[in-house]
C-alpha cells in the first residue's frame, strides 16, 4: 500500500483495505527507542533499555488515500553519566520512563505523547535535583517525541 496505492482487486483504491505493520512498526520503535541518547552539559542520557513495548500499527488505503494509525505504550529504563572536567564519569542517575499512549490519535489532534519519568531512590539528592526539573521531565522527553517522529512517524507514514 505505498503511496495510496491498494492491491490489485481494488480498482481505483475506493474499497476500504487494511494491512498490519505491527512488526515492522515494533522493530523500528525498538531501534528507534533503544537507540535513543541526548547530549546533556557535563554528561551523557541514553535509552539502556526497551523493558516492555506493546501495541500495534497498520496503513489502509480509501478512496487513494492513505491512512496510518499507530498505539503503543512502554516503559524505556535510561541513565545519566555525569562527567567531570577531563570526562570522567563522577556519578550517574538512573530511572525509567513510561510511555503510556504513543498513538495517532494524540498526534494528529496536535497534543503531545505523556512521557513520565520515574528516578531511583538511591541517587544523591544533589544529583537528582540537578537534572530532574530541567533535563529529566521537560528536555529529554521532548527530545525523546522528537526521535519518535523523525524516527518512527515519518518513515510509517
Amino acid at each position: 500500500m505505498e503511496g495510496g496505492q491498494g492491491s490489485v482487486w481494488n480498482t481505483g483504491n475506493y474499497f476500504w483495505e487494511e494491512k498490519s505493520v505491527a512488526k515492522w512498526a515494533e522493530e523500528r520503535l525498538k531501534t528507534v527507542l533503544g537507540g535513543f541518547s541526548h547530549a546533556i552539559p557535563s554528561g551523557d542520557f541514553k535509552i539502556v533499555a526497551v523493558d516492555k513495548l506493546k501495541g500495534e500499527a497498520s496503513v489502509s488505503i480509501r478512496k487513494g488515500k492513505k491512512i496510518v494509525a499507530y498505539d503503543y505504550s512502554a516503559v524505556l529504563k535510561w541513565e545519566v553519566s555525569v562527567r567531570d572536567g577531563e570526562g570522567n564519569v563522577v556519578a550517574s542517575l538512573k530511572g525509567s520512563y513510561e510511555l503510556p499512549e504513543v498513538s495517532s490519535d494524540i498526534e494528529d489532534d496536535g497534543e503531545q505523547w505523556e512521557v513520565r519519568p520515574s528516578i531511583k531512590e538511591e541517587t544523591p539528592a544533589g544529583i537528582k535535583s540537578r537534572y530532574e526539573s530541567t533535563l529529566i521531565r521537560k528536555e529529554v522527553p521532548e527530545a525523546l517525541r522528537k526521535a519518535i517522529r523523525e524516527g518512527f512517524v515519518s518513515e510509517l507514514k
